[in-house]
């Protein structure tokens, strides 16, 4: 009896251990109830999170889409809010431009700006007197003692390398100067196709680049992106694991930043061929996005990189062409409230960035011949 001891005990070791062994249905069923119940949690969270930050993400319901690109309908008013921003009211004057004043023709001597460009230059999601047009406006009334009104033709990023056949358009509203905004991302998309009337896009087919980029969209991914960005060197460091999109901090510039670059060269040389000869100087203006500005701001660059290189390269391509150049890069670094600046996960400049941007439009306008009578009442006007 002694010696079956061992064996029962190895008997009911094996009965136990049959006992907790799971039937084989389970090993499909559980990762079928993991799967389902993180769903589930995302589902629900992405839902609370749309509920909490709410965003219009209507089209542009002002916007129409012409030969040429976007326009927008005369005297329209429209509400448009990005999920991380407050609600934004948009309005159109008689010649659809988002301009406080009317587009009629000035008296003689009056100054009058036209501002061209993308959504930037038309002061997407912030309120228009928040925007750079309207500070510089206001600044400039001031200085000159009598209203400089702007007019803003602004559109979108796709309307960039089409700015020349508005210079028609532009130079009709008898414009003491052209102003003229540009980024990466118009430099980026300047090659793109003009939006088709409608604005139809065909759905992308169901893969893993879809999938990532439908996870980038949601509101819930952009939550964490949000509070990452708030350190501008987290940013830095997530933006300098790109390559292209970030080639052009790096030096010497890619390839295909030169070819950008360039090719805004030949834009800017297609509308200075028509603002020559009417004596209407052009003013190109860079405006950097948050991880090059953040950049910039940071004692010492890593190895390889400066912020200033794409702006050195519009420089001489505007040169070129007769273009003044003025990069906003220094002053959106130097601003005194750099999380003002802009939106975190969209990349528009908000309140702050117009500020900084103003201030480079303003100096930039001041040194020009037709603001020559604003520098003497500054000056008076100091005395």
């Amino acid at each position: 009896m002694i010696g079956s001891e061992p064996t029962i005990a190895v008997e009911r070791t094996t009965e136990a251990a049959q006992s907790w062994r799971l039937p084989r249905r389970d090993y499909a069923l559980l990762p079928v109830i993991f799967v389902a119940t993180m769903l589930l949690l995302l589902g629900g969270g992405e839902v609370v999170a749309r509920l909490i930050y709410v965003q219009d993400d209507a089209a542009e319901p002002c916007e129409y889409i012409t030969e040429s690109g976007a326009r927008y309908h005369p005297f329209c008013e429209a509400r448009t809010k990005e999920w991380e921003g407050p609600w934004i009211t948009q309005r159109f004057n008689e010649c659809g431009y988002r301009t406080a004043e009317s587009c009629a023709v000035r008296p003689p001597g009056a100054l009058r700006v036209v501002v061209v460009g993308s959504s930037t230059a038309r002061g997407a999601l912030v309120n228009y007197a928040d925007s750079f047009a309207a500070r510089a406006s206001a600044f400039l009334s001031e200085r000159c003692g009598g209203l400089v009104d702007f007019q803003n033709l602004g559109t979108e990023p796709t309307d960039v390398d089409r700015i020349d056949r508005r210079i028609p358009e532009a130079l009709a509203l008898k414009p003491s100067a052209i102003v003229m905004t540009i980024g990466p991302y118009d430099l980026i998309h300047q090659k793109d196709p003009p939006p088709t009337a409608g604005g139809q896009v065909a759905p992308e087919p169901l893969n893993l680049r879809s999938a990532v980029n439908l996870l980038r969209e949601s509101r819930l991914f952009l939550l964490m992106q949000y509070y990452l960005y708030r350190d501008p060197a987290f940013q830095i460091r997530a933006f300098l694991l790109n390559r292209d999109p970030a080639d052009y901090v790096r030096v010497p510039l890619s390839a295909a930043w030169r070819q950008r670059v360039q090719q805004a060269g030949e834009l800017l040389h297609r509308i200075t061929a028509e603002t020559a000869p009417a004596g209407v100087p052009v003013l190109l203006v860079y405006i950097p996005e948050r991880a090059q500005a953040a950049l910039a701001a940071l004692k010492g660059e890593p190895p390889g990189v400066d912020p200033f290189v794409l702006g050195s390269a519009l420089q001489t391509a505007a040169s070129k062409a007769g273009v003044q150049f003025f990069d906003a890069t220094r002053a959106f670094a130097e601003a005194p409230d750099f999380q003002s600046l802009f939106y975190l996960t969209d990349g528009h400049p908000r309140e702050g960035g117009h500020a900084a941007l103003a201030a480079v439009v303003e100096q930039g306008l001041l040194a020009e011949p037709p603001f020559s009578r604003c520098r003497g009442y500054t000056q008076a006007a100091a005395k």
